[in-house]
Parts: C-alpha cells; structure tokens; sequence
C-alpha cells in the first residue's frame, strides 16, 4: 500500500518540491539550548536542568503515528503505557502501573488535571487534540517540592500550541481498521490587535476490540470534544485563556465478583461509561522590572463521570497560583509562590465499591520556594522545598536539592536528593472495594470458622480507613546529558526510589466484622488500607538521537527498572513496571515531499499482583506521508505489524476483561489554508 507513495514522490521533480519546516532542522547543539518549563516552573534550557526530563516534541507525535495522548507518551524513555481495553490505558514512570495512575502528575499547560477521589487521572478525558499539542514535558522522577502532593514518579505537562502559531483553517481526518473513523476542525486568526483566537471541534470513534478468546469485547467508544484558545500581549503581560468541553461513551465488559453465581463466583457485565466535563483556565505573565516576572494562574473543572464499575460522581475544582521570579545577577535565581485547590464533590457506589460518605469538599494550601544558586561559572547547587497543608493528612513537607555541573557547553552532569509524597485519595478512606470470591477451602481465615459456614464461600474485600496516610518516596538521581560526538546526543540517567507507608492491607480481627451476607449465602472476609508497605527501585534510563545525515534520523529510548520485593503487607492494585522497555525509532526524509518513520518497541513480562507475570512483547509501527504540496498531507500507518494480537494490562479493580491490541492500519488527509 505505501509503494505508489514511496515512487510517486520520489518522481516528482525537484522544482516542484516544497520545503517545509521539519525535525531535523532542529540540531544537537539546538536541542540542548532547547526551552523546558516543567522542572522548575520557569524557562530554562535543556542543558542548565538538574532532572531527568525528556522533550516529545509535535514534529515527534506526528511522525508516530500515534492516534491518543497515551501512544504519543510512549515515545519518552522510561514510560509505561499499557492498554487495558480499546479507551481505557494505565501509565506509569519508574514504578506501579495502574489504571489511575496514583504516583503521577499529569499537568494542561500548568492545569492539574489529578482527581483526589481515586488519586490518578482518567486518560480518556484529556480530549486534547494531538495537533493542537506544542510539546510533552515529561519528568522521570519526583517533582513534589515544585508541583506539589501526588508528583511522586514523575511529572507529565501538556503544552498546546499558542493561538498565534494555529492561524488558519485545519482539516484532518481519518479512517481505520481498528481506529474507526476520525476528524478534526480548527479554525484560528488575528482578533484585534496583539491577540490571536483558535476553536477546534473533534470527534473519534473506537473499534470494538477483541477477548482472549478471539471474541468482540464489546469497548466501542464515541469521542466529542470542543475548545478554544485566546492569546495576548500588551503593557500588562502576556495572557491566555482556554477551555475544552468533552463528551465520552465508553464500553467495556467489566468481571464482578458474585458470591450467587457458582462455581467461579463472578459475571461478566457489559458496561458503558459516559464521561463529561468542561475545563477552563486562564493565565497572565508579567515582566515587572527587568530582574523579576509574576506569574497568576486560575483553573476550573467541572466533570460528572458515569464509571460503572467505580462509582457516579460529580466534581469540582478550582485551582489558583501565584508565582514570582526574582534574578539576582550572577549568583541567585529566586522562585517562589502559593497556591490552592478547591475540591467538592457527590459521588455514588460502582459495581465494585460501597461509598459511605456521598459528599466531601477537601482543601490544599501550598507554599513553595527555590533557590538556584551559581557556585561557579559551571556549578549550579537549587535547594528547594514546599509545604502543602492538606483535609486529611495536615501539612506535609517536601524538599530538594540538585547539584548541576555544565563542564563544557556540550556536556554536563547532575545529581539530586528529594523527597515525594502521595496524600491518600478519598476512595481510600470513604469506599469499600469488592475484590474476589473464594470458592469453599480456597481461602484460609485467620479465625475458626463455624462448621456449618466451612462450605460457604468468602468474599475480600478492602475497606476504607479514615486514618489511612501518605505514602513517602525518598529519590537519589544522577545524569550525564550531552553530544559526545557532531551526530549522537545522550541522556543518562540512573536512579534509587525508596518507598514507605505505602499502600498495603490488613486483615480486620474484630468478630464482629466477619459477616453474613444476604442469605446467609457467603462469609466476608474484610481487610483495610494501611500504610505499612516498603519497596525499593533501582534503574536507569537512556534516550540517544544519532544524525547520521541530514535525511536520516535514529532515535533510542530504554529503561532499565530492578523493582525489589515489596514488604510490610500485600501490595494490592497495581502492576509494576517491566524490568526492560525499549523503543527504536527511525525516521527518513526522501526528498522534501515523503518521509518514512519506522518505530520497534519491546517490552518486557509485566509483574502483577496475585497472578503470573504477562508475556513479552515485541512490536513494530510503519508510517508513510506525502505532501503533494505544502498545505496538503496523505499518511499511511501500520500498527503492531509483528503480532495479530496480545494483552498489555490486567487490572484489577475495576477488573475489567482482557482485551488484544491488535494489528491496524489508517490513513490520514491533513489540509491547512
């Protein structure tokens, strides 16, 4: 299918050729002066950042091929991205893989979009148009003592384009095997003077995927999404204003536990989500003297989420930040600022959970600071920390320090020390989570059992725990970021994460708790959250671009994740990440009008609770791209060309069925005037 491409643009004659802006003009020594915002809330180059930070640029996400936020995150090194059904993912850096992601913050253009009610982030709800995304900071690592609670792992930031650089008319659309059919509209333009507009409408559809045993799964899924953005500059700064409104159906066969239903003691219930919600922000940055700069960011989120295995809720939240930069010429770069969340809800029980308290309204109160201090003219030390006084655990305190050594503008070295904290979730503390059925004799309680009730079977449970805590992550790191050589540029990292308090159970001793259910027809074998469990992760990763010419590309991405034997209780939930991931891309401009990227992903068995660990996979993606002329795109994309089929995830609460990733194809028009 991609050969008429391939020859077509090849004969095409050079006078017709169309130059047109691209990656590779983008050299080594350009991307370490490259900008980063995420690391310490302000512009500095990739060379001056004492963190392991990676950059996924546009130009990156759309020589992917990738068709969601998700497959475009795995193009940075030391990610985990796993698809549990045709719409639903679990994303992870360094350590637990879950559905909601507990341990990492995910951030709109600075907007948190972290939901405290199961601590994690729904990914199908951030409709963010892949060609309205400017660029994806990802941080490997603890980001606390800048982003606050809950950035433990690592720190994801979206960055969508500025209404200035979208003006114009786009059209894109697209139609797949496995993708279904997929469109986007946006419109941009001048509005007045010094500001600038962008609105775009999008709508997708997904494909039914299929079981382990080759039937539908039944997880269709229907997209609409709608949004604007607003740009200025004049006297006062520059500002923006943007919102986004969604609407998702989402289905998928959820497995619940049924202590009624004999011999296996569970049924399958064909489910849909619907998910909608609406999000607007707002920004201003001043420059008030020519050695300080104020930052005033403002968001609100409104989402009512129909999860059927989780619960019914409906959620608000306001965010509002203040932030001021103060540069002492050679020797200190001051950042400092406060914040708070306003987080109200009413939620209702899911199929697999029992909620006791309806309604909560939580606070966060945040103050941080940091202070980058040049030693040298080469030595850089940024002590940093931050305090988040918080509904339920009080005030926790997170520090930093990062040392950064620049030994010559073309190589530098970095280490750090910090300290991360997750604050517990509301389903945590407030909700009942149903977890499996054992048949009679299978499962050994810790208390004798009457002989008339031995031949019942015993269903677990979790249960929440009020006093349930914060769980702590203490991180040593270290790097070397540089271009040894005209055409190779590395990033390496290495790195220990050591875990406490985190989330195990305990079995509840109390006679009292170990009940009848309806019918008398099973026992409850009830555990609760405590915050005894211990871990420690070793690994490191490494990314290398090679240049070979000024038409051919490689680009390599690896982690290496030794995750050490969990202590103090049952782990329970998350699977933890592969001991090996490893990605390899290459990407080759034949002439000015056709590319060819090809992309070779292999990961390793995937460690889960209860259960033996998950096969290994190898997979490879081919996409080819025309431009006929310089406004107009044709694409072709091959997906998992190595494997028909195969199952990435299985999660556990909500336990949802299995499903393959498949082999597909898409093609793609893209028309801008």
């Amino acid at each position: 299918m991609v050969l008429p491409f391939l020859l077509l643009g090849c004969a095409l004659p050079s006078s017709q050729a169309v130059a047109i802006e691209h990656f590779l003009e983008l050299s080594l020594e350009d991307l370490l002066q490259q900008e980063v915002i995420s690391v310490s809330r302000r512009s500095q180059r990739l060379s001056d950042v004492a963190a392991a930070v990676h950059v996924v640029t546009a130009e990156d996400i759309r020589r992917s091929g990738a068709r969601s936020l998700p497959e475009a995150l795995r193009l940075a090194p030391g990610v985990d991205v796993a698809r549990i059904s045709a719409d639903r993912w679990a994303v992870s850096i360094r350590s637990h893989t879950e559905y909601l992601s507990n341990k990492l913050m995910v951030l709109v253009d600075g907007r948190n979009a972290y939901s405290p009610n199961f601590s994690g982030v729904l990914w199908n709800t951030l409709q963010i148009p892949l060609e309205n995304i400017d660029r994806i900071e990802v941080i490997r690592g603890p980001g606390g003592a800048v982003w606050g609670v809950n950035a433990v792992n690592g720190v994801i930031n979206i960055i969508t384009r500025s209404s200035d650089a979208t003006h114009g008319t786009l059209i894109s659309a697209g139609y797949g095997n496995d993708t279904g059919p997929f469109a986007l509209l946006r419109q941009g333009g001048p509005w007045g003077e010094d500001r600038s507009f962008n609105v775009y409408l999008q709508t997708r559809e997904g494909r039914d995927s299929l079981t382990e045993t080759g039937d539908d799964h039944h997880d269709r899924s229907d997209h609409l999404s709608a949004g604007f953005r607003l740009d200025g500059g004049q006297t006062g700064g520059d500002w923006m204003m943007a919102g986004n409104a969604y609407h998702i159906e989402s289905d998928a066969i959820g497995i619940v536990r049924d202590p009624l239903s004999p011999p296996f003691y569970r049924r399958v219930e064909r489910i849909t989500d619907r998910f909608s919600g609406l999000d607007l922000q707002a920004g201003l940055i001043r420059q008030t003297s020519e050695h300080a700069e104020v930052r005033v960011n403002a968001s609100w989120s409104y989402s009512d989420l129909e999860a059927v295995m989780l619960a019914d809720q409906r959620q608000h939240i306001v965010d509002l930040e203040f932030q001021q930069r103060l540069d002492i010429p050679h020797r200190h770069t001051i950042t400092w600022g406060a914040g708070y969340r306003w987080y109200n809800d009413s939620i209702s029980s899911g199929l697999t959970t029992r909620i006791e308290q309806s309604r909560e309204t939580l606070h966060v109160a945040s103050l941080f600071a940091q202070d980058e201090i040049a030693l040298a003219r080469s030595l850089r030390l940024t002590l940093g920390g931050r305090l988040d006084h918080n509904s339920y655990t009080s005030t926790e305190f997170q520090p930093t320090i990062r040392i950064l050594w620049n030994m010559t503008p073309r190589h530098s070295l970095w280490t750090s020390l910090s300290r991360a904290k997750r604050i517990p979730s509301r389903g945590e503390r407030t909700a009942d989570y149903i977890l499996t059925v054992a048949r009679p004799g299978q499962f050994m309680l810790d208390r004798p059992v009457d002989d008339a009730l031995a031949n019942l079977p015993i269903q677990g449970e979790v249960r929440g725990n009020d006093a349930y805590g914060s769980e702590r992550l203490t991180a040593f790191e270290a790097g070397y970021r540089g271009h040894p050589s005209p055409g190779l540029y590395l990033d390496l990292t290495a790195f220990v994460h050591r875990y406490d308090n985190l989330r195990a159970a305990t079995t509840i001793t109390d006679p009292n708790m170990l009940l009848m259910g309806e019918n008398d027809a099973y026992l409850i074998a009830p555990t609760r959250f405590i915050n005894s469990g211990e871990l420690t992760v070793t690994g490191m990763e490494l990314t290398g671009d090679w240049r070979t010419s000024e038409a051919l590309r490689f680009q390599l991405a690896y982690s290496f994740n030794d995750t050490g034997e969990f202590t103090g209780g049952d782990r329970l939930f998350s699977s933890f990440i592969p001991r090996h991931i490893a990605s390899l891309r290459s990407s080759w401009n034949i002439g000015h009008q056709v590319d060819m990227d090809l992309w070779i992903r292999h990961v390793d068995r995937r460690p889960r609770p209860f259960l033996s660990p998950m096969d290994a996979y190898t997979t490879m993606d081919l996409r080819m791209a025309w431009r006929p002329e310089k406004r107009l795109e044709l694409s072709l994309v091959a997906q998992n060309l190595l494997d028909s089929e195969r199952t990435e995830y299985y999660a556990l609460t909500p336990t949802y069925l299995p499903s393959q990733t498949r082999r597909g194809f898409y093609g793609q028009v893209k028309l801008s005037f």
